[in-house]
């Protein structure tokens, strides 16, 4: 297990990748049905924006704990992935010099 959630440069890269492309999927979706919130983050969304904002009012909204939640939760499922990933292809390739 400690090997698995052990930091390289793949997973945290992963994570971030997909932190931004689900967030934007999931901004895409909202903005789709709601047309004046702008959300990011998911699963949590930890900013929030909505308009029209009248002058001199803020229109968002931000929780730092959501944003480490965000990130912690898409780097176990980064570091998931590549742990099948890699665990598929060694069996793969197990497999194959057998029958050679």
């Amino acid at each position: 297990m400690k090997d698995i959630v052990k930091p390289t440069l793949m997973k945290i890269v992963l994570a971030f990748v997909l932190l931004f492309i689900f967030s934007w999927l999931w901004g895409t979706v909202v903005r789709l049905t709601i047309s004046d919130t702008f959300p990011i983050g998911f699963p949590l969304q930890f900013f929030l924006s909505w308009g029209p904002c009248p002058l001199g009012t803020t229109c968002s909204e931000s929780n730092g704990l959501w944003l480490v939640v965000d990130l912690i939760f898409w780097y176990l499922v980064s570091a998931f992935l590549l742990y099948r990933f890699q665990k598929s292809s060694r069996s793969y390739a197990s497999k194959k010099n057998t029958t050679e």
